[in-house]
């Protein structure tokens, strides 16, 4: 009997110490897929379009890229969600236990999130830059999007009212993916000022966060006080708990007049 328990508690020992190391692997390959992202959107956000297709390639150089129709894909994908097959056999799980696990792997730091750049050239040059982030967050999915062409995408000119919105337009969309959220889009222009090109940076932070981030205040602070100087808000509702760093007002209820 005492062999057994002995058996037995050598063999719990052992699976705590391979799943507390496996942990920490997973840890160590979120910070270090954040420091990979981070230098990336560094290198990105400095791009201006008409600089050489040469400084795209240097600025993705040692990542992962895809060339597409529409030209050079990048994509880098959180650390602990590049084991492949470790994820497919936890989706193969009944759903709840699945489910589960996604859960929990997020509230212990290992966060998914993916992060898309790409560009397109002409004649050797830059004509255009976009960026497209998801990440789960606190409550919620939350997306961040910008994109530096020579104009804003013919289909918002209906929304194209203001001045500011013609050289820089700002949009709220809607996450369907599991989990839900919700996304604030920057598509920016040559006459696009500092101010607005500042408000599309990205918070590196909420990529390697055990409370995730509180909402699109957090995940683009820059572009609050943009908003506010537009008396304007970020576009849409969401029934999570208000973040701590939201605009003054109340998105789905107040508004300037």
């Amino acid at each position: 009997m005492k062999r057994t328990l002995k058996i037995f508690g050598c063999a719990i020992v052992i699976v705590l110490s391979g799943l507390t190391g496996l942990y920490v692997v997973l840890l160590g390959m979120q910070a270090y897929s954040q420091r990979q992202a981070s230098h990336l959107l560094d290198r990105v956000e400095a791009l201006r379009l008409g600089d050489s297709e040469a400084s795209f390639d240097s600025a993705v150089n040692g990542f992962p890229l895809k060339k597409t129709s529409s030209g050079t894909l990048c994509t880098v994908t959180s650390g602990a969600y590049r084991f492949a097959a470790l994820w497919r056999v936890i989706w193969e799980l009944p759903e709840k236990p699945g489910s589960s696990i996604w859960t929990f792997c997020n509230k212990v730091g290992l966060r998914y999130w993916r992060l898309d750049v790409m560009s397109s050239a002409e004649n050797g040059r830059i004509g255009d830059i976009s960026t497209y982030l998801y990440v789960v967050g606190r409550y919620e999915a939350l997306g961040a999007e910008w994109r530096i062409a020579p104009t804003v995408p013919s289909r918002y000119d209906q929304y194209l009212r203001a001045p500011y919105d013609q050289r820089t337009y700002m949009t709220w969309y809607h996450i369907t993916s599991r989990p839900s959220g919700e996304g604030f889009a920057i598509h920016a222009t040559p006459q696009t000022n500092q101010d607005d090109l500042l408000a599309r940076r990205i918070n590196r932070k909420c990529l390697f966060a055990f409370r995730g981030g509180d909402g699109l205040c957090e995940l683009l602070p820059d572009a609050v006080p943009v908003l506010e100087e537009r008396h304007t808000a970020w576009g849409g509702c969401s029934d999570v708990p208000r973040s701590w760093c939201d605009l003054k007002y109340d998105n789905c209820r107040e508004s300037f007049r």
